[in-house]
């Protein structure tokens, strides 16, 4: 009867948790979109992509290129569009929080950090699909009727989801570990522009080697390299499978890090992310699962 009833708590237990953590995600989704914020950043996005189109479809050297290659050109610049509305999102989550004085209220509810940290990820993830939706209107228009707009959306998709998912969650890891917004916002652009760069390296340097490593152990070149084999070169996904692992490999590493380390650790003040154990932020991390006390105790403890 006592296992039973252990096993009927710990069931509840789960679900009351989950359904907190939903609870994040809606107030997060309804704060971050009607707030004007989401919808300001899909205007800017909008405003770049038509900028794109015209210089695609205008631009006399674009023109010579083949149609596949010249509607590549504007799928990656609605990537690279798309991912930069969610990183700015992802990067003010919780610094935004702390810097506005919000932050201790949100830790004082019955939620718990990881809780809190997962549904900030997913409402910052939000814009993407309606980043992708505005943009297919723009490769529908460059593509002419051309078949190949069927896989120029799907590897588009494919691609640009784990993509946005990786710098999200680096942001979210930045934004945890930042005391201002201007911090975590200058540091997750920099090494978004930094992964940018080996795109705008020599083609001679590109096939070499070091070219390579390069590309493989960078998820953005990777992702790049990927969709212009698979789309221009027409060579099959499957013996491309290396350049989608490199992103699928940082996704798996980042979550853990965000979810299994960081999010317990989350306080008022920023947490060192290279000290362990339960002094790691200046609040202690509510235990897994942690009950509806378990921020207001850390709270009142540390007060």
């Amino acid at each position: 009867m006592n296992a039973r009833s252990n096993a009927g708590d710990e069931t509840a237990h789960a679900t009351r948790d989950s359904s907190l953590g939903w609870t994040v995600f809606r107030h997060e989704l309804t704060e971050l979109w009607a707030g004007g914020h989401v919808l300001n950043l899909l205007i800017l996005f909008s405003v770049l992509m038509s900028i794109t189109a015209y210089l695609v479809a205008t631009n006399n050297e674009i023109q010579l290129l083949p149609l596949n290659e010249s509607v590549l050109v504007a799928l990656l610049a609605a990537i690279t569009f798309g991912l930069f509305t969610g990183l700015v999102l992802a990067a003010e989550s919780i610094s935004g929080e702390r810097e506005r004085a919000t932050l201790e209220a949100l830790l004082l509810t019955p939620v718990s950090r990881r809780q809190i940290v997962w549904g900030k990820f997913l409402a910052s993830l939000s814009p993407w699909p309606v980043t992708l939706a505005l943009s297919a209107p723009y490769l529908i228009v460059l593509s002419k009727g051309d078949p190949i707009l069927g896989r120029i959306l799907l590897w588009g998709a494919i691609v640009g989801t784990l993509l946005a998912i990786t710098f999200i969650g680096l942001g979210m890891l930045i934004s945890i570990w930042s005391r201002s917004t201007k911090v975590s916002l200058s540091a997750t652009l920099l090494i978004y522009v930094l992964a940018l760069l080996p795109a705008q390296l020599p083609t001679e340097f590109q096939n070499t080697t070091a070219g390579f490593i390069l590309s493989v152990v960078n998820p953005v070149d990777a992702s790049r390299r990927f969709l212009r084999m698979t789309l221009v070169e027409n060579q099959s996904p499957g013996e491309l499978w290396i350049y989608l692992v490199v992103p699928a490999v940082f996704i798996a590493l980042l979550l853990g890090v965000l979810l299994i380390y960081a999010a317990p650790r989350l306080g008022l003040e920023p947490a060192n992310p290279f000290r362990f154990g339960p002094g790691a932020a200046r609040r202690k991390p509510d235990a897994q699962g942690g009950g509806a006390g378990a921020p207001g105790n850390s709270a009142g403890g540390n007060r």
